[in-house]
């Protein structure tokens, strides 16, 4: 029997009931569990299996026998790496449902259902005696309970609760340490992240929108920014410290866990700049001895990376081919809660504080004087909890704001009424000090509408904007000349779901002129380096039989997944195997029939040889006839090179299921069904044949 779910329909933004698989959720919650992607890390998967082996012989050589608990075992891997290391007992314990299940079907494929106990439990629920989940505490303990700030999934609780209750007092940890790594650096494009900058007219200077001040003085939002730090452009910051050892954590227990905790540390500035962010990384020692590191350093920290002294953008992505890649622990970035500025060789201070689950920094200019730490990010402006971090980078996007400038300045008279389509659109705002009589902008989040007026306010346009809430609320005996928008919705996830602004527009200002005209749905094959391996099935991972877990996740992905997602792509290196090709124009002159299904479809050929695995989808927002806006590449993309993406937005991606070998004698079919009436508004289909 099916059940149904209330969503959202991001074009209409109405609320709309969907027809689902009975265990739906279920299959939701195991899909996104994303523990392939952890298991595809061979280097992570060797270091463990090492750090078992020599923790088993150490157990042995001392005539003891060594007793194994695994806690948070997901498919079950470590446990039978320590089964077939020799261990005496092993206990795992993992306490999602379906994971379990999983779990205790791989344990028995591979024949080691006799030698490994399943607990569906939380590790602090295990109790430990004669009819308990162990008979006796456990010598040996491994687990993997760390994530991007490594103690965000309760590493310290986790870890202290087994120190206490489940581990006898000569044991050995595996991981046995973790090391917490920072480095100050000066950076206009993670500042762009953080900070809303000035809107000026391109052509005149002249200032349009300032931010509030109390938006620039915010701590801004609490959330860590975890991304892939090694793709970023090596010449896009400036380090001005090297790197610095904040917080070491001993998870065996020879020195006790604090849960909050407050270091300064003083350091010497390696340049001369404005101290603006904090990036963060750990790495873990594995065993006992110190001889087994694991690193999730960026490139040029990264042991594996044997870069030279030159440090290029080239020399730099080349690198970042040669270390582990990682989806599940990337690296972080801190926003300073105050700019300082420093010079090269300047005694700096260093405060970094934690609780239970996450950091957060500061820089002093002077580590001599008595420090006052921060307390925890808060947002106070409104805006951090309003606006994403790639939303804001949109918002301070100079190239964008001056094409979407020059356009609307066509437009625009002392006559001029607008209606904006856009949520949290400062260039809504920019056109009442373009000229514009009114501007009246559809707000319907309260978030967005507070941090708007905030604007508002600051730059004395109260008289000019008005916002509105509702659709029903919008003006209608006003005689209206321009809509515009960026086009952007909070509640957008694909790209295309932005096409929102045509449905808007075309519903409550049918006739009047629009900016942008028109938007195209493109795309192009690629080879992804990495990517795809979220998607990619595990077969045998070190010597052991992973189908049960395919087999899982491929299930539930059918019955729970869009079978394109949602990426930003600028973090995950991929080579073009096809020119860009237009799968859909929509043409917002002509009139739109929301009831009307639409069906595009094509053929493109394939360049060269290489790996496709999967297709990059965006929306280009065509402006005028001259006037293009892309959410994808930022230059030409040639097939066999890698591409460039946009930073500030998130592209659709659809990954095959069998990755295909395909040269120039390929070519992709591809369809694109659009229809509002149906559970899935935008079908794509893609097959790879001969051309």
């Amino acid at each position: 029997m099916s059940i149904f779910t209330r969503s959202f329909d991001p074009i209409t933004g109405c609320s709309i009931w969907e027809e689902k698989h009975p265990d739906y959720d279920h299959h939701q919650e195991v899909a996104r569990s994303a523990f392939a992607d952890m298991l595809h890390d061979h280097e992570r998967n060797e270091k463990y299996f090492v750090a078992l082996k020599q923790a088993i012989e150490k157990v042995h050589s001392k005539g003891k026998k060594a007793n194994v608990l695994d806690i948070g075992t997901g498919t079950g891997l470590l446990s039978m790496m320590a089964a077939k290391s020799g261990a005496d007992s092993v206990t795992a314990c993992e306490a999602f449902t379906p994971m379990a299940e999983c779990a205790f079907e791989i344990i028995q494929k591979n024949g080691f259902e006799s030698k490994v106990k399943l607990v569906q439990k939380r590790s602090t629920e295990m109790t430990v005696g004669e009819n308990g989940d162990m008979k006796t505490r456990a010598n040996i303990l491994i687990t993997e309970v760390f994530d991007t700030e490594l103690i965000g999934e309760g590493a310290l609780s986790t870890f202290k609760h087994a120190q206490q209750f489940l581990l006898e007092e000569d044991r050995i940890v595996i991981p046995n340490k973790g090391t917490v790594w920072i480095q100050v650096v000066e950076s206009k494009t993670i500042q762009a992240w953080q900070k809303i900058n000035e809107i000026r007219d391109p052509e005149s200077e002249k200032v349009l929108i300032s931010p509030p001040i109390a938006m620039n003085q915010c701590h801004g939002s609490s959330a860590v920014h975890d991304l892939q730090l090694s793709q970023m452009p090596y010449d896009s910051f400036t380090f001005l410290s090297n790197p610095v050892i904040m917080f070491n954590f001993d998870w065996s227990g020879k020195e006790p866990l604090i849960f909050n905790e407050n270091v300064t540390k003083s350091t010497k500035a390696i340049a001369s700049g404005t101290a603006q962010a904090i990036f963060m990384w750990w790495s873990l020692i594995m065993d006992p001895d110190n001889k087994v590191n694991l690193s999730c350093a960026p490139v040029w920290q990264h042991p594996d990376a044997l870069l030279s002294e030159t440090k290029d953008v080239e020399s730099m992505f080349n690198a970042a081919d040669r270390i582990p890649w990682r989806d599940h622990w990337m690296q972080a970035i801190y926003y300073l809660p105050n700019e300082i500025k420093v010079d090269k060789d300047q005694e700096i201070g260093l405060v970094a504080c934690h609780d239970e689950y996450s950091f957060w920094f500061k820089v002093e200019p002077d580590p001599t004087q008595k420090v006052e730490y921060p307390r925890s990010p808060v947002c106070d402006c409104s805006v951090h909890l309003a606006l994403s971090r790639s939303r804001i980078g949109q918002l301070n996007d100079k190239e964008k704001q001056a094409k979407y400038l020059k356009v609307l300045k066509k437009y625009i008279t002392p006559d001029t009424v607008c209606f904006c389509f856009s949520d949290n659109s400062l260039i809504g705002l920019s056109v009442s000090n373009l000229g514009a009589k009114k501007t009246i902008i559809l707000e319907p989040n309260n978030l967005s509408c507070r941090a708007l007026q905030s604007f508002i306010t600051a730059n004395q346009l109260t008289d000019k904007v008005q916002i509105v809430q509702k659709v029903e609320d919008l003006p209608k005996n006003m005689k209206v000349n321009l809509v515009f928008g960026e086009p952007y919705y909070v509640n957008s996830i694909f790209p295309w779901d932005n096409l929102r602004f045509l449905y808007l527009s075309q519903k409550y200002a049918p006739g009047i002129p629009t900016v942008p005209m028109g938007g195209s749905i493109r795309g192009v094959a690629v080879e992804f380096k990495d990517l795809h391996k979220i998607r990619t099935p595990l077969g045998i991972c070190e010597g052991f039989d992973m189908s049960c877990f395919d087999k899982l996740l491929l299930d539930s992905s059918k019955i729970s997944d869009n079978p394109v997602e949602v990426h930003p792509l600028w973090e995950y290196p991929a080579k073009a195997l096809t020119s860009i090709f237009d799968l859909a124009y929509f043409d917002f002159r002509n009139e739109f029939d929301e009831t009307q299904e639409i069906k595009f479809k094509g053929n493109t050929p394939i360049f060269g040889a290489g790996s496709l695995n999967g297709l990059a989808l965006w929306i280009d927002w065509h402006l005028d006839i001259e006037t293009t806006v892309s959410t994808g590449p930022l230059t030409q993309v040639i097939p066999g090179e890698r591409i460039t993406w946009d930073k500030n937005t998130r592209q659709g991606v659809f990954l095959f299921r069998k990755i295909k070998n395909v040269t120039c004698q390929n070519a992709i079919d591809w369809s694109l069904t659009f229809n509002l009436k149906k559970d899935r508004i935008f079908e794509f289909n893609f097959n790879v044949k001969k051309s």
